[in-house]
């Protein structure tokens, strides 16, 4: 045997011993966890250290120049802080989100195995989420969503591993209270994470709190009888969340950002009125908009539904705040006046969140490629040329050629006749409803739409409050969407765990001669 095959030979014993060591139960997670980092890494080595927006500077900015705002997760700030000051660049906290985003699918995997599932079927649409490029290199962005989704996807799994241990035993028997440690009530493992994920969905946007109540809500009608754990999931991560905002943030002196900034969704539903219905408005009406922008901007932007930039653009904000308050009460008067404008506005702003291709999509793609000026941030906070932190603020590939390759591949993404699949958040979010439902129908079994729970959260939340059509509002359900087709190929069976009895007709007693 020559030197090599007798090295190849003894590497591979060295990792069949090493595979044996491990619980079987978990060599199936921990390797599609290990696909996932693989993956990860490869976009992360050609977008050393990571992806950056127009956000990305601001984070570095609020962080670095001691300017901490509430208008942005001041948790993932911290994070941004942390990893500029221990290594000087972003890439630790890119690796970081890697790891968790690698660590949560690997997780998900094994509640997916629960439900009969081929591990082919389960590692194909891993490798599906790893290809597409606008999941693939999503969670090397220095972006406060990336965590958001990360936590969205813990919460998944750990619904699927509570969901697939009620599976075992019979719907008669899922009420039991006498033992809470029956299938039927999930582990305290699994519940801890998903109380885990909510927490970071919560500590990741500041509008993520009401995302985790609306899927609480929605575990509520799934599973009524486990509503005390539900309450203690989503109510615990709320309660944190208003707890750092409103006392322990303040105390570390961090500051509330305007109230311009936190009420642009009520002064855009005020423009739409005005373009669509102006007669609803009084001279008094027309003054106080002129006061902030001219009714031109109002009449011009304002019909434009679909996102608030436009309009804010215009704005004096200083006096957009002192008027704040008559602003409030026009918003009021002009939705009693003209309430079918507020809901054409409401629908066509959510567009994101319900239409799988929109009459006019729009839905924002950022350019891989670094910005000079840091997407025009640099323009207000110049002083950020000289920082300490600028070189960071650069993407310097490992691999010129994977790099190449990679920028080639998100550019082709952008194919406007394939956004709707590619980019399109809804799409997913509804795949994975009818895969759902496809299942609940199949074994008759209520407790599978609980697994529905975070993307009707996410996607209820991005309806109500969002300011533009942009993938990242709806990406959570575009990653659980894409993680939930293996459920289509479930092997499961109604009444395939009901007790032998009850599943197999007793026949009939003989009469006797």
């Amino acid at each position: 045997m020559t030197p090599v095959r007798e090295a190849s030979t003894a590497a591979r014993q060295r990792v069949e011993t090493m595979t044996a060591r491990i619980p079987s139960r978990l060599r199936m997670p921990l390797g599609v966890a290990a696909l996932a980092l693989v993956g990860y890494l490869l976009w992360w080595a050609a977008f050393y250290p990571g992806l950056m927006t127009y956000d990305s500077f601001n984070y570095t900015w609020e962080s670095t120049t001691g300017h901490w705002i509430d208008d942005h997760s001041i948790f993932y700030l911290a994070c941004v802080w942390l990893s500029l000051k221990i290594t000087g660049t972003y890439a630790l906290l890119t690796f970081g989100q890697v790891v968790g985003m690698s660590l949560a699918i690997g997780y998900l995997a094994g509640g997916l195995r629960k439900f009969r599932i081929r591990t082919r079927w389960i590692v194909a649409s891993v490798v599906v989420l790893l290809v597409l490029p606008s999941s693939g290199d999503f969670v090397i962005y220095i972006w406060k969503d990336v965590p958001y989704v990360i936590g969205g996807v813990l919460g998944f799994g750990a619904l699927a591993h509570i969901v697939g241990d009620a599976l075992r035993i019979p719907r008669a028997e899922r009420r039991d209270r006498q033992n809470r440690n029956t299938p039927a009530w999930g582990q305290r493992r699994d519940w801890l994470l998903l109380g885990g994920g909510l927490t970071l969905v919560c500590l990741s946007r500041n509008n993520g709190f009401l995302a985790v109540f609306l899927s609480g809500v929605a575990l509520l009608l799934c599973m009524p009888w486990l509503w005390k754990r539900v309450a203690v999931v989503t109510i615990i991560p709320i309660m944190i969340f208003m707890g750092l905002d409103k006392g322990v943030y303040p105390a570390l002196g961090v500051t509330k950002p305007t109230d311009f900034a936190g009420n642009t969704f009520f002064y855009a539903d005020i423009a739409y009125t005005y373009s669509k219905s102006p007669h609803v408005f009084s001279a008094q009406d027309k003054a106080l908009l002129a006061s902030i922008a001219p009714l031109s901007h109002w009449k011009t932007k304002g019909a434009d539904c679909y996102g608030v930039d436009g309009l804010m653009s215009g704005f004096d904000k200083r006096a957009a705040v002192a008027h704040h308050a008559q602003l409030m009460d026009l918003f009021y008067k002009s939705v009693q006046k003209a309430p079918a404008d507020f809901v054409d506005a409401t629908f066509c702003r959510g567009t994101p969140a319900w239409a799988i291709n929109p009459s006019q999509d729009r839905t924002f793609v950022m350019d891989v490629r670094s910005s000079a000026d840091g997407y025009t941030f640099m323009k207000y906070h110049p002083e950020l040329y000289a920082s300490p932190y600028y070189p960071a603020m650069h993407v310097s590939p490992l691999s010129t050629g994977l790099h190449k390759a990679a920028n080639w591949w998100y550019n082709l993404g952008k194919t406007p006749q394939l956004n709707w699949i590619i980019w399109g958040g809804a799409t997913w979010c509804w795949f994975g409803y009818l895969v759902l439902i496809r299942l609940t129908r199949k074994i008759w079994r209520r407790e599978v739409l609980a697994m529905a729970a975070i993307s009707i959260g996410m996607q209820l939340n991005v309806f109500v409050a969002t300011p533009g059509p942009l993938y990242r509002y709806m990406a959570t359900p575009f990653f659980i969407g894409v993680l939930t087709l293996p459920l289509a190929f479930s092997r499961l069976r109604r009444n395939e765990h009901e007790p032998l009895a009850q599943a197999q007709p007793q026949p009939e007693p003989q009469p006797q001669s």
